[in-house]
């Protein structure tokens, strides 16, 4: 039941701190800002790209891609280059997010995803009427046990800079982190 109150307790704060920032989706941990990259009108699935490099950041203990974040499991499954509402270049990474908790929760009260782009923290990106986003996944309440996709999105900064994601627990004292750089240039 704790739990519960925690989840429901983060889950308003987060609606509340999107709301306030103006976005729907991609959230921040309170780590530092997201850099952005450029992507291009449509998300084709061709244009979807497997991770490159190790996202090794130097803070905390750092997993390549896939690992465990207290009590969920993610896997970095890719990323493509996108537009935001505003026309801005924007990335969106796919990653699989498995409850192992004891509780029925959302990956957007367990998980903070944030990216960089030459060391700046990047901007949540606002992504309309493209069918290749679905900005409500992490949003989604899932049962113990369960995996599902969820995607996040950033503005770029630049086209060419290396855009490193760090998924961390939303709340927690661990330093653990699960990282993956990705290429924009790779993308497009």
């Amino acid at each position: 039941m704790k739990k519960q109150v925690l989840a429901l307790v983060l889950g308003i704060a987060v609606v509340l701190s999107l709301a306030a920032c103006g976005t729907s989706g991609g959230g921040g941990t309170g780590k530092e800002p997201d850099s952005t990259s450029k992507i291009t009108e449509q998300v084709p699935s061709e244009q979807v790209s497997e991770p490159s490099g190790d996202g090794d950041s130097g803070d905390g203990a750092q997993s390549v891609g896939s690992g465990d974040l207290g009590d969920y499991h993610v896997e970095i499954k890719g990323a493509a280059l996108t537009k935001d509402y505003e026309g801005n270049p924007a990335i969106v990474i796919t990653y699989a997010w498995t409850n192992n908790s004891d509780d029925t929760t959302s990956a957007m009260v367990s998980i903070g995803e944030k990216a960089f782009q030459d060391g700046v923290q990047l901007e949540s990106a606002m992504i309309i009427g493209n069918d290749a986003y679905d900005a409500e996944a992490s949003m989604k309440d899932v049962r113990p046990g369960t995996t599902i996709d969820v995607q996040c999105a950033f503005v770029l900064t630049s086209e060419t800079s290396t855009v490193e994601l760090e998924l961390t627990e939303w709340i927690s004292f661990s330093d653990d982190v699960v990282a993956m750089d990705f290429d924009p240039a790779a993308l497009a």
